[in-house]
This record gives C-alpha cells, sequence and structure tokens, in this order.
C-alpha cells in the first residue's frame, strides 16, 4: 500500500460567511462564521497531487469575484504551495471537485499538470453557461472564464474527463461523486491509507455538524446554498461518507471547514495562508 501524506493547504478566508447558508437556520441561525478557501495536497508514490487548485488572484477578474465573497487575505497558488516547499510547477495531478470558482479558478497556474473533471460536471455547466433562466445557479459561485480555461486544458491534451466513480484512479485514491447535490456531478476523493481511509468531500459537506448533527439536531444537517439539488441527494452522500469513515469524523476533508484550526495540527504562514497536517 502507498502512504500518502495529505495536507490541507488555506489560501484565504471569509469571517463573515453567514451560517444559515451551511445549516439552513437550524443551527447558529443569524450568525456569521470563519468560512477558509483551500486545496488540499496529497503526496506519495512519487506524485504531487492536488484536490481542488486555489485561486488565481494575479488575474483582475478573479480578484473582484473574491472581493464580492467579502473574502480577504487571499493567496496565489504559488504562494500557498511556497509555503510547503514546492511550486506549480511541482504538480502532476489535479482532482477538481466541482467547478466553482474557488475549487477551479487556479487553473491556469499549473504548466505540467494532467486535471481530472467528471463530464457531467462540465457538460451541465456548459449548458447553464449557455442558458440566462438558469442564472440564479450561478450567481456568485461560477467564473463562466473558468470554462474557457478547461477548453484549453482540453486542446492541450491535459484535461481528463471521467463518467462516473473510478477505482485507483491512483493506487489507493478512487473517486466518489455526488450527483445533483452541491453541484451537479461532484467528485469526493477516497484515500485508502496506512491510518485508514480518508475522504475529501469538496462541499458536499461544510462542517462537522453537517454529519453530526449537534445537540439540538441530533441529524444530518444539509448545506443548502448554492446548492443545484436538494437535501435528500445530500443526506444520501452523508450516509455514504459515513460508513466509509465508520463515523471517524477527523478522516473527512471539508474544504470550508472552520473548525479544522482547533481539529489537526498546523501552521499559520501569514494570514490566510495556514498548512494543516490531516495525515503524514
Amino acid at each position: 500500500m502507498v502512504h500518502y501524506d495529505i495536507r490541507v493547504i488555506e489560501v484565504g478566508y471569509t469571517d463573515s460567511f453567514p451560517a444559515d447558508f451551511t445549516f439552513d437556520g437550524y443551527y447558529m441561525a443569524g450568525e456569521t462564521m470563519f468560512s477558509p478557501f483551500c486545496m488540499t495536497l496529497i503526496q506519495g508514490g512519487g506524485k504531487n497531487i492536488l484536490v481542488d487548485c486555489g485561486i488565481d488572484l494575479s488575474n483582475p477578474d478573479k480578484q473582484e469575484i473574491y472581493k464580492a465573497a467579502g473574502a480577504e487575505n487571499g493567496h496565489t497558488p504559488g504562494e500557498a504551495l511556497a509555503a510547503v516547499g514546492l511550486a506549480p510547477e511541482d504538480i502532476d495531478a489535479v482532482i477538481i471537485t466541482h467547478l466553482h470558482w474557488d475549487h477551479v479558478g487556479g487553473a491556469a497556474c499549473y504548466p505540467g499538470a494532467v486535471f481530472y473533471l467528471q463530464k457531467e460536471e462540465l457538460d451541465r455547466w456548459t449548458e447553464v453557461a449557455q442558458d440566462h433562466n438558469f442564472r440564479t445557479l450561478s450567481l456568485l459561485s461560477m467564473d463562466y472564464g473558468d470554462l474557457a480555461t478547461l477548453k484549453e486544458l482540453e486542446d492541450q491534451g491535459r484535461l481528463v474527463l471521467l463518467d462516473g466513480e473510478k477505482d485507483d484512479l491512483f493506487p489507493g485514491i478512487s473517486i466518489r461523486v455526488s450527483l445533483f447535490a452541491h453541484s451537479f456531478a461532484q467528485q469526493m476523493v477516497l484515500v485508502e491509507n496506512d491510518p485508514g481511509i480518508y475522504i475529501i468531500a469538496g462541499d458536499v459537506c461544510n462542517r462537522p455538524e453537517n454529519l453530526i448533527g449537534t445537540d439540538e439536531f441530533a441529524f444530518f444537517l444539509p448545506n443548502p446554498k448554492f446548492a443545484v439539488g436538494g437535501a435528500y441527494n445530500a443526506i444520501k452522500d452523508y450516509k455514504r461518507i459515513m460508513g466509509w469513515m465508520e463515523g471517524d469524523i477527523g478522516k473527512v476533508v471539508m474544504t470550508h471547514d472552520g473548525t479544522r484550526r482547533s481539529r489537526y495540527p498546523g501552521t499559520e504562514v501569514r494570514p490566510g495562508l495556514a498548512v494543516y497536517d490531516i495525515c503524514t
């Protein structure tokens, strides 16, 4: 079995994210919370693999989107990777969970990487981009310029479109798919590692409370904001995640998890840039 080091690199944050977006008013109603943006680095077997790819904040369009989201202290992929001794040129593969701007917005920064994305995800967002009637699905969540970047990667032979779930995309690293919940076909990355199975869940869930509930609400609490699907599909995915992890929430990596700083060892390099060790 290949051993993989798994680290989360936080590349920026908003500290005014409405909790109602994550818990639908059931928990922390009317409050705001810290919500980081991040990418996850998997290293092992001679590979440097990213799950999601940060945000190209050298691009003025990305800067505007970042500001519109109420975010601050953002860092480019190059700045973020330097915190772990790497450069964008060192990345071999990028697995994109879904096509929201904060997950795919750094795709142009990796000159040698091969990208992996669900075909259904690309097809449906391409459809939405061409029909103004679906505009509410993409407000504050999409930068359609990213579709042009993906087309360039495809023309270069560096975009692999997957059709559903795939075992061993890399040794011990498999793809599971969340359909029509937070996004159309969001990839989750299952890592079989020495200490057990880890799941990099993207935005399928935002924080532990989505999966384990609270004292008052002892059930799944789906995150509704920006979702293209419904709570039913989200809860089905939550059940799968908790089954794979056998209830161990510590092995679930969530992009916008504001509780990560209190649950994992980590280092804040500078405001907005921090590295957390999930499995090393």
